[in-house]
């Protein structure tokens, strides 16, 4: 029996079964695994963007972030015409993967007429961007971020130091004396914001640098009187007086401290859009009749001294 001929004849169809079975695996990974800017695997479906999330009206939602440098993942972009993105702080730009973009006349209208209806998930979204010559035409807001979660990844547990106005013998906050201070905030969140307290209000502490910085109720200046006490929470307000102003407000127990440096965006989750070097605060309303607050996070100290 002559074999030689059928088995020629098998390699050629054997050779393209290999071939396909390699192709379609190969296609296969592509569409599962994209690599981020950092060239490590980014997960093949939104659901996996977040540590946990749920989805309300047919929308992501993130009630959790993962730890790290990277609390939320994305996929890979669609095509160089649709990418994912997320809204700066402070300004109508989108921010990417490939870099910023600036909106379009037509998106920046949308957005201001969101805000002034109230509706300010767009800055906590992740949006899928539709791009035309280099600028976004189109948003699609596909996660949103609960405020918690942004709270939690980029608060919860640290410290912030720095200078807190002192109140003058009129019983004002007019004068540019200050006092150090430190706050220490909590490791989790409740109804949306992070709560937090002055740890040097009634006792000296030990401050990141190794000082000991003074309590506050041992000076006649002490600024924390009346509704101005130890206990203090963050909120995260998008677009507070009008679109793109964005702040990180300090409450007290009545009125608030407002600044934009230290608001995190979704963006600043995505690392393209950094806090400032220092949260400048003055009361809203009228400055002086609120101690004015200037804050840095720090790491270390703690404890009496």
């Amino acid at each position: 029996m002559n074999t030689t001929s059928r088995s020629r004849l098998r390699r050629p169809a054997t050779a393209v079964a290999i071939a396909a079975l390699l192709l379609t695996g190969c296609q296969a990974g592509e569409a599962a695994t994209h690599l981020d800017a950092t060239g490590a695997a980014a997960p093949a479906r939104l659901s996996d963007v977040c540590a946990a999330s749920t989805t309300r009206d047919g929308v992501l939602h993130c009630t959790k972030l993962f730890r790290g440098s990277k609390p939320i993942r994305l996929p890979g972009d669609p095509s160089r015409t649709q990418r994912y993105g997320a809204l700066k702080r402070g300004t109508p730009t989108l921010h990417t993967r490939a870099g910023d973009l600036p909106l379009s006349a037509s998106v920046v209208k949308r957005l201001k007429a969101a805000f002034e209806n109230g509706r300010a998930d767009d800055a906590s979204a992740v949006h899928l961007a539709t791009i035309v010559k280099g600028t976004v035409t189109k948003l699609e807001p596909v996660v949103i971020v609960e405020k918690s979660a942004i709270l939690r990844a980029v608060f919860a547990g640290r410290a912030m130091e720095g200078t807190i106005g002192a109140r003058t013998a009129r019983g004002d906050y007019a004068s540019r004396k200050t006092l150090p201070v430190r706050f220490e905030l909590a490791g989790s969140t409740a109804d949306g914001r992070l709560t937090g307290r002055i740890v040097n209000a009634t006792k000296a502490v030990r401050g990141a640098k190794g000082t000991c910085l003074p309590a506050l109720d041992r000076t006649q200046s002490n600024p924390l009187v009346g509704g101005f006490t130890a206990k203090v929470s963050l909120d995260r307000v998008p677009s507070m007086h009008a679109a793109f102003n964005d702040e990180l407000v300090l409450e007290w127990s009545t009125g608030s401290n407002m600044g934009d440096a230290y608001y995190p965006s979704i963006a600043t989750l995505l690392g393209g859009d950094p806090l400032g070097r220092i949260w400048e605060t003055t009361l809203h309303g009228t400055p002086s009749a609120g101690p004015p607050v200037d804050l840095r996070l720090v790491k270390g100290g703690g404890g009496t001294c």
